[in-house]
């Protein structure tokens, strides 16, 4: 993630005399680089928007355009006063999913703690400072509603240990007691309602810059044995993972179906790995992991491999691969990826395949609750 200074001087946006100035007004007055440049009219907002959505790797939403939306839109989602201290609008809800613009879209505790609110899947978009503060003053006011109960999301919530069972791992069943536990006080119980997912970071090269410090194997296997949920144990892998692959899919299997869970990587399409869905007996590059622990090669063209190229983006990759995440010999989730331009190393291989194998074993800690 480039500094957004740099990034407008690179895009000829400003001047170094203009983020120079900006960066005193900045320290001065204590607000953003971005709403001070636009302050001050060195830059527009669109200008702006365009920046951080390539930085923080999410698409971004004009003031007019949000304010359409909030227009027509019938009921929210959030009290008011967490709409204030988060500094968020929720503006559209569309397939199970909620958009919501915000002005750091790259912190997943925010975004985590609206997915736990709502049982939503958070679909983030970055928009300015002042647009976050003309929505909140034009926005209806917000109350909760309920979600329906067959929503199509991927869950990861406290669940009924009495009746839990190995396929539940992707949609468990939940007492009411539980999800009013969760309600009322979910930093306490730890646990996030819905698995999310985070800004899509540009990473540009084989070295896989991302987000946070770099970590190695022995400090991702302590990180994977104390995960308490399996959203936190898929972001714990796909950050180990985008130090070393470009792009990245995490998918999920289901009652014989394979879906998209989360990615990382650029350009990757998000909204595409949240809608893949197919059948585990269609034929596909995740055939190839029913006898072996990995697969490494092209995706062969059929209609599967198809969909994962398109979630993928260009360039196509040169070969993928893929790794199965296993519990008590049953695949639960598959770890795929590239580096575009070049085949994987085998050192990375390696490395991915002995990491698939300790997450499997930390989804079976989680879900027998590590006694």
């Amino acid at each position: 993630m480039g500094l957004l200074g740099q990034m407008l001087i690179e895009r000829g946006a400003i001047s170094v005399e203009q983020l120079q100035t900006g960066l005193e007004a900045c320290r001065e007055g204590g607000e953003r680089l971005g709403t001070c440049l636009v302050d001050q009219g060195f830059i527009d907002e669109r200008s702006l928007l365009e920046a951080l959505a390539e930085q923080q790797g999410v698409p971004f939403i004009s003031a007019g355009t949000l304010l359409d939306f909030l227009e027509s839109l019938d009921s929210g989602v959030l009290p008011r006063a967490m709409l204030e201290q988060l500094q968020v609008v929720p503006f559209r809800k569309v397939n199970g999913r909620l958009q919501v613009a915000m002005s750091n879209p790259a912190d997943p505790k925010i975004i985590n703690r609206i997915a736990s609110f709502t049982q939503l899947q958070v679909e983030p978009f970055v928009a300015s400072d002042r647009t976050i503060e003309l929505a909140l003053k034009r926005a209806k006011e917000f109350v909760p509603v309920a979600v329906d109960s067959d929503a199509d999301l991927l869950t990861d919530v406290v669940a009924d240990t009495e009746s839990f069972g190995w396929d539940d791992l992707w949609r468990p069943h939940v007492k009411p007691a539980t999800l009013l536990e969760l309600y009322s006080r979910p930093q306490a119980a730890g646990t996030v309602l819905t698995a999310s997912f985070p800004s899509l970071i540009p990473v540009g090269s084989g070295e896989g810059r991302v987000r946070g410090a770099k970590i190695g194997s022995t400090e991702l296997f302590r990180q994977l044995g104390s995960a308490s949920s399996a959203a936190e144990l898929g972001e714990k892998l796909t950050h180990y993972a985008s130090q070393r692959l470009d792009r990245i899919c995490l998918f999920a299997v289901h009652h014989g179906k394979v879906s998209g869970w989360m990615g990382r990587g650029l350009p990757l399409d998000a909204p595409d790995l949240r809608s893949f869905s197919t059948l585990s007996e269609i034929p596909s590059v995740f055939w190839e992991l029913e006898e072996i622990d990995r697969y490494v090669g092209p995706l062969q063209g059929g209609p599967v491999d198809a969909q994962v190229l398109e979630i993928l983006g260009l360039p196509a990759p040169v070969e993928v691969l893929v790794v199965p995440l296993k519990m008590k010999g049953r695949t639960k989730g598959y770890l795929l990826g590239d580096i575009p331009g070049q085949p994987v190393p085998e050192s990375v291989i390696d490395e991915m395949v002995a990491a698939s194998r300790v997450a499997g074993d930390a989804l079976t800690a989680i879900l027998r609750g590590k006694s």
